[in-house]
């Protein structure tokens, strides 16, 4: 899902303590890292496609728009399946190098084509990149938003599977004739799982990775994941200093409230290297919400970089006070004062390098595109929870926060709230399908709305590596899949196996996690569910004519 962003005030982001060495720094992130970038001439060629879509699947407005794809027939042999990786809620292009061409390492789509001698497509959702029916800016009419469902955006790939011919050989690759099989991280995660139950005559087999498909407009869950990661004093300081910040803010005098917002915005724009004091009247000028969300940069890059990677440096600056005392058990609230507590807390914010991770998230057409789509249908308001003990969100982030800026991003055309009902008729936790493969990172914030969920509401739902029967579900309340440890957010998609400075860009990350650097979640999932495909794909029957140029599946 996507990460949090400047250009939209609120956004829905899909991001005791032990002196271990600090893992983010400068050198580690820095631009001027001596590892290539991605260079065209270096990878295979793959032009974009295009395929007239229509704009509307399902009424009677008429028109198209070219719907962008991409193609990669190295392994193909006729008979092989269609294997579609899906690019979700960005711009396809950055994700190209890395999962149809295999730029630096390994993507289990390629793998995947490989072993089963198929084809391979990277897809481009609707409103996304350049696949747009209608330009996307602030002037978008909530008659043009009508287009961008989770029912037009599924049925966009039913209508291409059903007429997507393979432009070598002239044979058509109808799903009747031939296993698509759906590979996606995150909201491809759902739309894949999705797609299996509402169209399995068209979607035969699923990896779904790190997919929340219970949709909540209520999504406090988000950084209990992060919660549950942290020491036991970094916890204890992080609280309190939330609380501290909070309260202040709501009943403090005025004189302490923007005392507290110059020490607060001060400290998010110093860094390691320079000390900025901001005016009162800069101070003044900030929302609550503004100034209390400085608390929470560490947790910027939590989603794809972990506990280990984002939040231990921050962490370890924290309890030492910046390296200048021992950490205590019991935080550095346990023998000292609030304030010193919160100046340790905002000096670590400062002497951490973050703004050295390369490359802006921000994507205009992207970002734009995806709020409409969690302001009308998804919800995963990610709130700060007062009643929650061990909340380090603020909570001026409320509910009511998220649903003002949805109504104030798009006037008209918008539902009350948003419409997860329209998700969830699919099952959510409860769903039940069969030749679909779920897997989730333990610390995944994510994870709390997929179906390895461990929330108090959720079903407590448990993964089995168990390979079920083909087109039979696995026994509820289990599910096909795996949790693998320590991982986080989209872990086992793809392998990176050379040093490569784009894995640092959040253009180009995209649905990765750079700290599974060894590999081992993305060998352990594409070798079960290369297994589950073993046992899966000679069942697939054909129907209807089938090319005479096909041969069978040879496994």
């Amino acid at each position: 899902m996507k990460a949090s962003s400047s250009a939209l005030p609120v956004a829905v982001v899909f991001l005791a303590c032990t002196c271990l060495p600090t893992l983010i720094n400068a050198s580690q992130f820095s631009s001027s890292q001596e590892v290539p970038s991605v260079k065209r001439e270096e990878t295979a060629v793959n032009h974009p496609l295009f395929f007239d879509m229509p704009i509307d699947h399902f009424g009677n407005t008429s028109g198209t728009f070219k719907n962008r794809y991409w193609v990669n027939d190295t392994y193909y042999r006729p008979g092989g399946p269609v294997f579609l990786f899906d690019s979700g809620e960005q711009d396809a292009e950055p994700l190209l190098p890395y999962y149809l061409q295999e730029f630096h390492g390994l993507s289990a789509t390629m793998r995947l084509a490989k072993r089963y001698r198929g084809i391979a497509l990277l897809w481009e959702h609707r409103f996304y990149g350049t696949s747009l029916p209608f330009p996307v800016n602030a002037n978008t009419t909530a008659g043009q938003w009508q287009f961008l469902n989770t029912e037009q955006a599924l049925e966009d790939v039913v209508y291409f599977a059903n007429r997507f011919v393979h432009s070598s050989t002239k044979v058509s690759l109808h799903p009747s004739s031939t296993p698509w099989i759906w590979i996606g991280g995150s909201y491809p995660g759902v739309r894949g799982a999705l797609m299996r139950v509402r169209n399995p005559d068209i979607i035969f087999a699923t990896w779904a990775a790190s997919a929340p498909v219970q949709a909540e407009i209520d999504m406090a869950s988000y950084y209990k994941a992060a919660e549950r990661s942290l020491t036991r004093n970094c916890s204890a300081d992080w609280v309190a200093v939330t609380k501290f910040v909070d309260q202040t803010l709501m009943t403090g005098t005025e004189d302490e409230q923007i005392g507290l917002k110059v020490r607060l915005w001060s400290a998010r724009e110093s860094g390691p290297t320079k000390r900025v004091n901001v005016s009162r009247e800069i101070a003044a000028s900030l929302s609550n919400v503004q100034a209390a969300s400085v608390l929470m940069d560490p947790l910027n890059f939590y989603q794809y970089y972990g506990f280990e990677a984002s939040l231990l440096p921050f962490c370890n600056l924290l309890e030492t006070r910046n390296f200048t005392t021992d950490p205590l058990e019991l935080g550095l609230i346990s023998s000292i004062t609030i304030n010193a507590t919160l100046d340790a807390f905002l000096t670590a914010i400062t002497q951490l390098d973050y703004d050295s991770i390369r490359g802006d998230a921000d994507d205009p057409i992207g970002d734009r595109s995806w709020m409409r789509q969690y302001c009308s249908e998804y919800g995963f308001y990610q709130r700060g929870d007062p009643n929650n003990p061990l909340s380090i969100e603020t909570s001026f982030r409320s509910l009511e926060l998220f649903q003002q800026q949805c109504n104030l991003a798009f006037p008209t055309g918008l539902p009350p709230a948003p419409q997860v009902e329209h998700i969830n008729k699919y099952g959510g936790w409860f769903m039940n399908v069969s030749n679909v493969f779920f897997t989730n990172g333990e610390f995944d914030p994510w994870r709390t709305m997929g179906l390895a969920s461990i929330e108090p509401n959720s079903p407590q739902r448990q993964p089995s590596t168990a390979i079920p029967t083909c087109n039979d579900a696995p026994p509820f309340p289990s599910f096909f899949g795996l949790t693998h440890a320590n991982q986080v957010h989209v872990s086992d998609l793809r392998v990176l196996l050379t040093p490569d400075s784009n894995h640092t860009n959040f253009k180009t990350v995209g649905f990765f996690s750079p700290v599974a650097t060894n590999g081992e979640p993305f060998y352990a999932g594409l070798g079960l569910f290369e297994m589950a495909l073993d046992e899966w794909l000679p069942c697939f029957e054909p129907k209807g004519k089938i090319a005479s140029s096909q041969e069978s599946l040879n496994i």
